[in-house]
């Protein structure tokens, strides 16, 4: 189902950048941008939430489609009777079995179909009266085939189809929704991912920052010793030290919170110790600009849903003023009975439909000068325009963030391996004002100065390379290829 894009996520070459978090007490998991995704995919909660809700809409649809389910209905009843009348022509008892039931089905054509079969069994014991006009045992058996079409209102089940495409519609939209929101969650892994290896990465430079400064302070002392240095430089390089170690500090409490966002994002036990496994700094491993063919708008799974809440919207107008017309109904109906004092030869008289009745008509019902109806059109016929420029107004949008995710990844790539080649000059100046401080042709506050702007760039570097891998990431979510439609492609090509 899921279709990525593997010269964004699997990076060429891949070097170890260091452990994060605690110190072992588990296993060990190597992470790069692919065991991302697939875990996402596996175990994320919002992945699990996604396919819920997607779930919980079809179902909401499944229900609203029982309007046509085959409805059967049986009432069995018995009564025994010895109630006195006030003409006196009741029967000491009487003894009745009854059984009433139907099967009744709406179709979308607009038309109702019903058939009842009824039977009464009744025992008596006459009354002088009763006597002379039946005997003690009666069955009557009787089957009625109806039918009710809609002529008008709902005619032939015009708003009902429409309502049944909405329903269709609505399942596709909640596949949709389900894949926006399974790209929603990968993408916001990997961004999880990128600002973690930032986050350490930054916490590895810096640390390695304040070792320098570390090295410096004690090489000073050593002088200051010898009483060589020149005054203010211990207490300088002291000062830079304290700034190298609160800089540690700092990056140490975003990277364990950074971590925490991953783990709490793939729902990673915190007793596995995590490697990250990603791009290292050098030029040849920062990903190219993808060459990708172009992308029609329309095929995009925001589009395709604002299309699906148009049509729904025109289906609904459509409904309603289907449903706005006068109610005219033809209703015809078909009855056989079979009337005995054995019950088999009663049923056997109604099977041979000796005794039919038949009967057909209208039935009209018209509201005069309804409120309802005005207002229903009148909400019906908003909700479909403003639907209208909502699908004009998401095709122009993704048009503009297509082209804005492009240029951005072009720009980041330029940052990124600007920020790199940026490092590799700093780290020459520091090289040789190193050498030169050594020699005692440049003053400490230079090479200082030297150091600082190296550390500096190391950072800009880290978050340079981290923007570009959540760039690619945002420019495939925006093309739709993190997670490849299924409902998306194929409604365009039927298009």
């Amino acid at each position: 189902m899921f279709r990525f894009v593997r010269h964004i996520l699997v990076i060429g070459s891949v070097g170890l950048m260091g452990v994060v978090g605690l110190p072992s007490v588990g296993r060990t998991l190597e992470l790069t941008p692919q065991d991302v995704v697939d875990i996402a995919i596996k175990q994320g909660l919002a992945v699990r939430q996604s396919t819920l809700q997607q779930q919980e809409t079809e179902a909401a649809v499944e229900r609203q489609r029982g309007a046509y389910d085959l409805i059967l209905r049986i009432v069995p009843s018995y009564e025994y009777s010895e109630a006195l009348t006030l003409t006196g022509t009741g029967n000491p008892s009487d003894k009745t079995i009854t059984l009433v039931s139907s099967l009744t089905k709406k179709f979308s054509s607009g038309t109702t179909l019903e058939l009842d079969y009824n039977r009464i069994r009744q025992e008596s014991v006459l009354s002088s009266f009763s006597q002379s006009l039946r005997r003690p045992n009666a069955s009557l058996d009787a089957v009625t085939v109806s039918i009710r079409q809609a002529l008008w209102n709902n005619i032939l089940g015009e708003s009902d189809r429409a309502i049944l495409d909405k329903f269709n519609n609505q399942v596709k939209s909640a596949k949709l929704q389900r894949e926006e929101s399974l790209e929603a969650a990968i993408l916001d892994s990997l961004s999880i991912y990128w600002n973690a290896y930032v986050a350490e990465t930054q916490l590895r430079e810096t640390t390695a920052a304040r070792q320098k400064y570390d090295e410096l302070v004690r090489a000073v002392r050593r002088k200051a010793g010898y009483n060589l240095s020149s005054p203010g430089e211990l207490p300088r390089l002291e000062a830079e030290f304290e700034v190298a170690d609160k800089n540690v500090k700092l990056n140490s409490a975003l990277f364990l919170a950074a971590v925490d966002r991953l783990r709490t994002a793939l729902q990673i036990s915190s007793q596995e110790s995590i490697i990250f496994k990603a791009a290292t700094t050098e030029v040849k491993d920062i990903p190219i600009i993808p060459d990708l063919r172009p992308i029609d708008t329309k095929t995009l799974r925001p589009v395709v849903l604002a299309k699906f809440e148009l049509e729904n919207s025109e289906k609904n107008r459509l409904s309603v003023t289907s449903l706005s017309r006068p109610k005219l109904d033809l209703v015809a109906k078909a009855r056989s009975t079979g009337v005995d004092e054995v019950g088999d030869v009663s049923f056997s008289k109604m099977s041979s439909n000796s005794k039919p009745t038949y009967s057909v008509g209208l039935e009209f019902e018209w509201p005069l000068d309804s409120s309802l109806f005005r207002g229903s059109k009148a909400e019906a016929e908003a909700a479909y325009q403003a639907a209208e420029l909502q699908f004009k107004l998401v095709q122009d949008r993704m048009g503009d963030a297509l082209l804005n995710a492009e240029r951005t990844s072009i720009a980041y790539r330029d940052n990124a391996l600007s920020s790199i080649q940026i490092v590799s000059q700093r780290g020459r100046v520091v090289r040789e004002m190193e050498s030169a401080y050594r020699q005692g042709r440049t003053p400490l506050v230079e090479l200082i100065r030297a150091f600082n702007e190296l550390f500096s760039a190391q950072q800009e570097r880290a978050r340079a390379v981290g923007n570009y891998m959540i760039a690619l990431n945002q420019w495939a979510a925006e093309r739709d290829e993190l997670v490849k439609s299924s409902v998306g492609s194929n409604y365009g090509d039927n298009k």
